[in-house]
């Protein structure tokens, strides 16, 4: 216990003086507070290394130090940058699709009140670019609160739902229109039929 105890005083000692001399030999600049915030994260290391092996006997900080150097030198860093970014992507895809969809819902909502409107929203992302961009929307004209039965075709290779077909009269010509100006997006990628 003793001998624990004197070999932390002394790894606190020798900590002490070393950040004491690295703070003498940096210059007065920008790097000067980043190296300070370095040596006390060392210095907050060698003090509660001993507390910490007290409730695990198994800690070793240089095993702990050796993972980490092996990670970093392995690069393995860089495959769960790739997958988190990839994460985000679509997180941020997705919620650029559903925000979309409630503004288109919103703008045709104040536009044309009579009906109430299903928009479905086909979005990307463009790497060259970097940019998230719009491929297509479709707006579903419902009349009133209750939804149309789809036709279900049942054959021996599978179930399949008949889609709603779109419609071209001159009310979905300016909802196409309208939706158009309002999102900057081409007439031509959107869509208007009846559900």
């Amino acid at each position: 216990m003793i001998e624990g105890l004197r070999s932390w005083i002394i790894e606190i000692c020798t900590a002490v003086i070393f950040i004491t001399a690295v703070e003498m030999v940096l210059p007065n600049n920008n790097l000067k507070k980043y190296a300070k915030f370095v040596l006390g994260l060392i210095l907050i290391t060698v003090l509660i290394n001993p507390i910490i092996r007290l409730f695990d006997k198994n800690f070793d900080l240089e095993a702990y130090t050796n993972k980490a150097y092996q990670y970093m030198d392995e690069k393995k860093y860089e495959q769960d940058v790739e997958k988190y970014k990839q994460e985000g992507m679509n997180k941020t895809i997705g919620v650029f699709k559903k925000n979309l969809e409630n503004i288109c819902k919103e703008k045709l909502k104040q536009e044309f009140p009579k009906d109430n409107y299903q928009v479905d929203a086909v979005v990307d992302y463009d790497k060259n670019n970097d940019s998230i961009y719009v491929k297509s929307i479709k707006v579903g004209i419902k009349n009133g609160n209750i939804e149309s039965i789809k036709k279900v075709d049942i054959g021996s290779k599978g179930a399949a739902v008949n889609s709603n077909p779109s419609i071209n009269d001159e009310r979905s010509r300016l909802m196409r229109s309208y939706l158009s100006k309002e999102l900057k997006i081409p007439e031509n990628s959107i869509e208007v039929y009846k559900n």
